[in-house]
């Protein structure tokens, strides 16, 4: 190799300090591009759990078309909107939200239970049809459960002995913050939203408001 050609070939190369600039350029820009990232990730989770609840919200409408305005039940009345919504759907995806840590349970979400079919045994409204509901837009009928609520395909909402639904029990049954500070919430007109934990915590609003409660009053003593 002629002098020439090897002083070429050395200046071609990367001195150490060379290198080492290079590399914390690059982790530089990978430490601002992914909370970028992680950002659009859950973006699009939250975006996907919605279109799902929006198929799952089409679904229960035309199972109501077919049963008398009904809303799909639990398996307290031995009809779980599981089972009962298949029927309307093309598959078993829509019923995980694709966030949910919670492996065990094979559907990350539940119903209000304020609009189940009431305890014979107990005095209550009846707000199991769709129709019965005052305001069908400002009730919701299902929700993403917390990340440790397993065992039911319902919420325990409307006896109070049994969590009712202050902010501290709300929370501790509906996955309040997966998405973006949020979550998603079908209402029982079939519509579907986004919201803030920030807002819907808010006492007077679960209490008073008719998000929970379709008769819009409180049941907590």
């Amino acid at each position: 190799m002629s002098v020439e050609r090897s002083h070429r070939w050395n200046r071609a190369g990367f001195t150490l300090v060379e290198l080492l600039v290079v590399i914390a350029i690059i982790a530089l820009l990978a430490g601002m591009l992914l909370p970028a990232l992680g950002k659009a990730k859950a973006r699009a989770y939250a975006t996907k759990c919605l279109s799902n609840l929006r198929q799952i919200g089409l679904a229960a409408q035309m199972y109501g078309h077919d049963f008398d305005d009904a809303l799909p039940r639990s398996s307290h009345q031995g009809q779980s909107w599981v089972g009962s919504l298949q029927p309307y759907t093309s598959g078993t995806n829509l019923w995980r939200c694709p966030s949910d840590p919670n492996k065990r349970r094979p559907y990350s979400l539940a119903v209000n239970d304020f609009v189940l079919p009431p305890d014979p045994a107990i005095p209550a409204i009846d707000f199991s049809k769709s129709s019965r509901v005052p305001i069908p837009s400002e009730t919701c009928y299902m929700a993403e459960c917390a990340d440790k609520y397993d065992n039911s395909d319902h919420f325990h909402f409307a006896d109070p002995s049994e969590g009712g639904y202050s902010p501290d029990l709300f929370e501790g049954q509906v996955a309040v913050i997966r998405h973006l500070a949020g979550a998603t919430y079908l209402f029982v007109d079939g519509h579907v939203a986004g919201l803030r934990w920030a807002i819907l915590k808010n006492n007077n609003f679960l209490l008073t408001s008719r998000f929970v409660n379709p008769a819009g009053f409180p049941s907590l003593p």
